[in-house]
C-alpha cells in the first residue's frame, strides 16, 4: 500500500481536500503502474506472469491519457477549465483504511502458492509508512527546516507501522466492488463490466515469493458462471467498438 491518498488527503488524515485552481488529480481504477506490455508485442495476446505470482494487468491507460492531454492543452491555452479530479474520497465512502478496504466487498480468490514449500501467497499488498520525520522546531507550523536531513528516531526492530517510530500519516486504499475492482476514479469499460479482478500492485513469486511486484499489477480471472462471464465480454466488445468510432482530434 503506497500513500498517494495524501494527495487528496489532509494530513491527519480526517478529510478530502477539494481540488485546487491549478491542479487535477485522476485515478485510473484498478490500474498497474504504466500499461502492460503484451508478449511478443502482439496485441491481443493474453498477459504473462513473469516474476509475478499473478498475470500482469493488461488495462491500457492511453484512451484516457489521451483525453486528459486534450483537456490539459485546452486548459493551458484556451483556459477552458478540465473535468474535477476523480478519486476516491472518504466522504462518500469510496476511500478507507487498508483493512477494512481490503475485507468489504472483495472477492475470495485462491492463493497461487498455497502449498508449495517454502512459498506463501496471499492477495494482500505491502504497505508502506509514511512518519512525520523530525526536520527542526517548529517545521509543522513554519514550514521551515532548521534540521535537513530530517532527524527519524528509528526505535524499534519493524519500520512499517509502529507507532513507537513517530508519529504517522494516515494512508487510506479505494474501496473495491464485489469483483475487487475499485469502485471509484476514471473505470475503463474493462473495470466497469470486468472478467477478471485487476490490481494495480502484484506480489513476486519463486526466490523473492511475497516481495513487491508492483508495477506489474494482478489480473484474476473472474469467477462467475461461463454464461455471465460471455455477456460480459460481449458488453466489452461492444463498448470498445464504440470508442473506435468516436473521431480523435489532432
Amino acid at each position: 500500500m503506497k500513500s498517494a491518498s495524501l494527495l487528496h488527503t489532509t494530513p491527519d488524515g480526517t478529510r478530502d481536500l477539494p481540488d485546487s485552481k491549478f491542479t487535477r488529480n485522476y485515478f485510473m481504477s484498478s490500474m498497474r503502474h504504466g500499461t502492460a506490455a503484451t508478449p511478443g508485442g502482439i496485441a491481443g495476446t493474453p498477459p504473462s506472469r513473469g516474476l509475478c505470482q499473478q498475470s500482469d494487468n493488461p488495462l491500457n491507460s492511453a484512451p484516457v491519457q489521451r483525453a486528459l492531454f486534450i483537456a490539459l492543452d485546452q486548459w493551458a491555452t484556451e483556459d477552458r477549465n478540465p473535468p474535477r479530479s476523480r478519486v476516491p474520497k472518504l466522504k462518500d465512502g469510496t476511500l478507507g483504511a487498508a483493512a477494512a478496504a481490503a475485507r468489504d466487498g472483495f472477492p475470495e480468490h485462491p492463493e497461487p502458492l498455497r502449498g508449495r514449500p517454502g512459498a506463501v501467497g496471499h492477495l494482500h499488498g505491502p504497505q508502506d509508512t509514511r512518519y512525520h520525520f523530525d526536520y527542526g522546531l517548529n517545521f509543522y507550523q513554519t514550514g521551515i527546516a532548521t534540521v535537513n536531513p530530517p532527524v527519524f528516531p528509528f526505535k524499534t526492530p519493524s519500520y512499517q507501522d509502529d507507532a513507537r517510530n513517530g508519529p504517522i500519516y494516515p494512508s487510506f486504499i479505494p474501496k473495491t466492488d464485489r469483483d475487487g475492482n475499485d469502485i471509484a476514479g476514471v473505470r475503463l469499460p474493462d473495470v466497469t463490466v470486468p472478467l477478471a479482478t485487476l490490481h494495480g500492485w502484484a506480489l513476486r513469486r519463486g526466490a523473492h515469493a511475497s516481495d513487491g511486484c508492483e508495477a506489474a499489477g494482478q489480473f484474476i480471472r473472474s469467477r462467475r458462471p461461463k454464461p455471465i462471464a460471455a455477456a460480459i465480454a460481449s458488453l466489452v466488445a461492444g463498448a470498445l467498438q464504440d470508442l473506435r468510432r468516436l473521431p480523435r482530434q489532432g
